[in-house]
């Protein structure tokens, strides 16, 4: 009997660990897509490929890198040459971090988005996309480019 219950508990376990990442996943598809229909020439004809997180972050890592000073510095730069895109970006993410306790738990995901559109001439073209996500409750992404 203690071996039935071991059995079963592992398996609740491991089902509703996959089950939270496939809805994360998901989200984080669903935030990418929308960013990324508008910048398409016919969003009508958008198709999905992939999506592969390529680089996870954790936490303390990024705490080293935005910082309060670090933020100064941005918001000093957009005062000089306005580059509003950096300055939310880099709010966002200090906003996000400043509120983290736990140094270990990720931060932000890298994400390499692959998807399909019909170009300015009609012909369907696949493009590789590079996202930038925060790991907050909406999944938020921070930054959307297309790869050269």
């Amino acid at each position: 009997m203690k071996k039935l219950l071991t059995i079963f508990l592992t398996i609740t376990l491991f089902v509703s660990c996959s089950d939270k990442e496939g809805r994360k996943e998901k989200r984080m598809r669903q935030n990418i897509e929308s960013k990324l229909k508008p910048m398409m020439n016919d969003p009508a004809s958008y198709e999905f490929v992939s999506m592969t997180v390529n680089k996870t972050i954790t936490v303390g890592e990024r705490k080293e890198v935005i910082t309060e000073e670090h933020l100064k510095e941005v918001r000093d730069l957009n005062e000089r040459m306005s580059i509003p895109e950096l300055l939310y970006r880099t709010e966002a993410e200090y906003d996000f971090l400043k509120n983290q306790p736990d140094n270990d738990m990720d931060a932000v995901y890298f994400v390499d988005f692959v998807a399909k559109g019909t170009n300015i001439y009609g012909g369907v073209i696949q493009s590789n996309y590079s996202a930038t996500v925060i790991n907050d409750d909406e999944l938020t992404v921070i930054n959307l480019k297309k790869d050269k």
